[in-house]
């Protein structure tokens, strides 16, 4: 409503009225109306410390009515803007004055001084963040009557303050400089000053909102309009320009004259609240809300070299460490870690191949998608010679490449080093080589790896690995997967139920398969299909079996063990020896025997089984493990 001014005056003022009227003001001696203020018990956004006292020329509206706390039609007072001297007094421009000396008078005084208020029921409030001051907006109200003492203003915040305080994980090396915080939240609203207490409306609506730096650390604090419903984000912007978005799960409380702390951690990949969660505070005293707890993304310890793995983020920044060089890193798993949200890079590249020890723990890792044109592609890209990577269990994952050379794996890509007691559940699929456990192994070993995955490619195709070459051995591994091949264009094919093609110098020992190996195309190139491997070239086969299922081709070398078995006169090999084959469609344990020793055996029930386990046994004698005939098939239990 717009009220007009009814009583300016630098002296008296004679109010008339009808003297039968109860409203009637008779003519007074008027004095003049003195003012003291203070803020509650709380800081003004423009002090520093805990003062609760205004500063020189300060400037303060006030209004005065007769009656009941929301009658302003008795204005008699109207913004009179009381300015505080060097000397601690206020002085008021126009004059105020009491309208008797006897009647309670409503006071009402605003900061900072409010420019031609004329909706006092809905009077516009804009948030401007460049100026916390103009924003702080603080309100007082009182009842007096006229004596010689001056009216006290105690002002109160009507606005919510909000506070960010960053802290940092230990993953950085340093604590990164901050170009800014920012709250997506409303700038607009109407304040009710006839309501008690006040009542602030924010509108619809929410814009970028800057919390400016406090100058305490990596402390950030501003006025902010209260009860808003849907303030829930908060983003922090670094010097390098990176952008950590933190979205609470509820909306964050922001309560008129008290302020709110929320406690954000930023690791170098994510950001989400700390211990101490979000706090409501009254200047003094602030209790906990909503909030859950942050966890460690990762611990290290720089005497062993060792990063402890609690979390998803956790595992990003160690495969970014690796990939930024520092490949002898060691990693431990300390928790199932879940990477469906995790945008993943294979640890190690073709330039940083990973040389440390990955302990798995035997902790589960799911949701891992590699999608893409990578080369090689899998939980890790490669690892070197002298890596190590074991007790790693990984459920369900997505692993493709169409790369024309990619190498896919659901362990590693490629590796030249060691991977034992591993295990491998999803899909793996490549436009070339393709392993349930790796895609390529070049040297070093695979000891106790198992894969249930479904395996597709293109030229070397295994259950456990895709292609074993230069003196790689395979121990007592297995793939339950079904082995499915397109030949295409020119590209010679190898599949198998354990590994496509056994290279030079590599050993396969006590390993089986009991999934379909399966493939379809009308391409130029070899083709050479086995239930244990697709080509034996230059290899070592001893006690390993296909136990069922179909192998087939669409021409070409097929066996019931090995496609087809090659001796190079230079490198020797082409040896299969006590190695067993099921009823998976094919008359004979080798398709093509070139020049080679090939020892097999089809087998067709539980009894004749045993025979198989005897000689497998046999083989694994100087390990750990053994094959026992407890079903219709063996299978591989610790000694």
């Amino acid at each position: 409503m717009n009220i007009k001014n009814l009583l300016l005056a630098t002296t008296a003022i004679l109010l008339a009225a009808c003297s039968t009227d109860s409203d009637v003001l008779p003519p007074q001696d008027l004095g003049q109306i003195r003012v003291t203020a203070s803020v509650g018990a709380m800081t003004r956004v423009a002090h520093s410390g805990n003062s609760t006292t205004f500063e020189t020329n300060d400037r303060i509206s006030v209004y005065a009515w007769l009656g009941a706390d929301n009658n302003m039609q008795r204005l008699v007072v109207d913004n009179s803007i009381n300015t505080l001297g060097g000397d601690g007094t206020w002085t008021a421009e126009p004059q105020m004055l009491w309208a008797d000396n006897t009647s309670d008078h409503y006071f009402l005084g605003i900061y900072p001084e409010r420019n031609g208020a004329t909706d006092y029921d809905a009077d516009p409030y804009t948030l401007d963040f460049n100026n916390q001051t103009a924003s702080d907006l603080l309100v007082a109200r009182t009842t007096a009557k006229p004596t010689g003492s001056a009216v006290k203003l105690e002002f109160e915040h009507v606005m919510a303050k909000l506070v960010v305080n960053l802290s940092f994980r230990n993953e950085w090396t340093t604590a990164p400089e901050v170009a800014s915080v920012t709250a997506t939240a409303c700038t607009e609203a109407t304040v009710n000053y006839l309501e008690n207490p006040v009542e602030v409306t924010p509108a619809t609506g929410q814009n970028l909102v800057v919390i400016p730096f406090t100058g305490t650390s990596a402390s950030f604090a501003g006025i902010m309009i209260p009860g808003q419903s849907g303030f829930r984000t908060i983003n922090v912007t670094l010097e390098n320009g990176k952008v950590y978005t933190y979205t609470h799960s509820a909306d964050i409380d922001l309560q008129p004259g008290r302020y709110t702390t929320v406690n954000l951690v930023l690791g170098r990949d994510r950001i989400e609240l700390d211990d101490a969660g979000i706090n409501v505070s009254d200047w003094e005293n602030g209790t906990s809300i909503d909030g859950a707890e942050a966890n460690e993304a990762y611990s290290y310890d720089s005497n062993t070299k060792t990063i402890t793995i609690y979390s998803g983020e956790g595992l990003k920044v160690a495969a970014d460490v690796v990939n930024s060089g520092d490949t002898d890193i060691n990693i431990i798993l300390d928790n199932d870690i879940d990477l469906s949200d995790i945008d993943w890079t294979p640890i190690g590249d073709y330039y940083n191949r990973y040389t440390g020890t990955f302990d798995g723990g035997n902790y589960t890792i799911t949701g891992l998608t590699v999608t893409g044109s990578n080369e090689y592609a899998g939980l890790f890209g490669r690892i070197g010679s002298g890596g190590t990577v074991k007790n790693v269990v990984l459920k369900d994952v997505q692993i493709e490449s169409d790369n024309q050379y990619g190498c896919v794996g659901g362990v590693a890509g490629n590796s030249d080093g060691n991977i034992e007691n591993c295990s491998v559940s999803g899909s793996v699929s490549s436009r070339h080589t393709a392993g349930g456990v790796v895609g390529q192994q070049f040297g070093g070993s695979i000891t106790l790896c198992g894969s249930s995955a479904t395996v597709k490619g293109t030229g070397e195709v295994g259950g456990v690995a895709g292609k074993t070459d230069n003196s790689a051995t395979l121990t007592a591994c297995y793939a339950t997967g079904n082995v499915t091949f397109e030949r295409a264009s020119t590209i010679n094919t190898f599949a198998g139920g354990v590994v496509g093609l056994n290279g030079t110098g590599s050993i396969l020992t006590a390993c089986y398969a009991t999934g379909n190996v399966t493939g379809t195309g009308t391409g130029t190139g070899s083709c050479c299909v086995g239930g244990v491997t697709g080509d034996n070239f230059n290899g070592t086969l001893t006690a390993c079996y296909h136990a069922n299922g179909t192998v087939s081709g669409p021409d070409g070398a097929t066996g019931g063990v090995a496609g087809q078995n090659f001796k190079d006169s230079m490198f020797g090999g082409g040896i299969i020896t006590a190695c067993y084959w099921g009823d998976n469609g094919q008359e004979q344990g080798i398709g093509y025997n070139q020049a080679g020793t090939g020892e097999t055996t089809q087998v067709d029930g539980p009894t004749t089984w045993q025979t198989a386990v005897d000689a497998m046994n046999t083989a694994l004698n100087s390990e750990s493990w053994k094959y026992v005939l407890n079903g219709a098939l063996p299978t591989l239990e610790e000694k």
